[in-house]
């Protein structure tokens, strides 16, 4: 399906601002229900200028979700072409009835860019440990989580770090679900009182390292 792409899309922005435009295709988005619970997370792929396909990259959060169909649903990435968020909201349904692992959203409500978040960022409640990148392999600092997305993590500490810094982050997991550290970036300190919070952003993307992070962000959120 994804080969039937309009080329009228690919490479340059609609005139009609509230057409899908094809520098969309490939993007790494976040499927949610209204209520703001994610989903999925899947691959896009522009169809035409209301239309999109959705290859799913990651487990289906809700099993039950073929029972609701249709379902308006909300669709949320960055887009590193425009280098802004992503923001569209239309109507979920499967490409077909035997299989789960591409869908459409339909009658797209293209909401447009903004330099705000472009991933939901849901609540958790976890331990992890982040290191710097300069430091020693075996200098891991314990941290708690607050929250976490397909995009960056939230995590809070007594301890100071420098906001220039890339960090490593590892997280505890339920057994058999450990994952490699993943690199982010400070984005954002907050100075609570008795301790920092930080805001990061997951970095040195590849697809592995996606993939990587769409487990590990799904592994959090179903231990809450």
């Amino acid at each position: 399906m994804a080969a039937n792409v309009n080329a009228s899309y690919v490479g340059h922005y609609s005139k009609d601002d509230s057409a899908i435009p094809g520098v969309y295709n490939g993007m790494c988005m976040e499927v949610l229900d209204r209520s703001g619970d994610l989903l999925f997370v899947a691959d896009v792929q522009v169809l035409s200028g209301t239309m999109i396909e959705l290859v799913r990259t990651s487990e289906l959060l809700r099993p039950d979700i073929a029972d609701m169909l249709p379902l308006s649903v909300s669709v949320r990435g960055f887009n590193a072409y425009q280098n802004c968020g992503i923001h569209m909201d239309g109507m979920l349904s499967k490409l077909a009835q035997d299989q789960d692992s591409a869908w459409l959203v339909k009658n797209i409500d293209h909401k447009g860019r903004d330099a705000g978040r472009s991933f939901s960022r849901q609540p958790i409640t976890t331990q992890a440990w982040v290191r710097s990148l300069s430091e020693p392999e075996d200098q891991w600092l314990e941290c708690k989580v607050v929250n976490a997305s397909a995009g960056g993590v939230c995590f809070r500490t007594p301890e100071p770090l420098d906001p220039e810094s890339k960090l490593s982050i590892r997280f505890r997991l339920r057994r058999g679900k450990e994952q490699p550290p993943l690199t982010v970036a400070i984005r954002r300190v907050t100075d609570r009182g008795d301790t920092f919070e930080y805001g990061t952003e997951f970095v040195d993307l590849t697809p592995e390292v996606n993939t990587v992070i769409t487990r590990t962000v799904i592994a959090l959120q179903n231990m809450q």
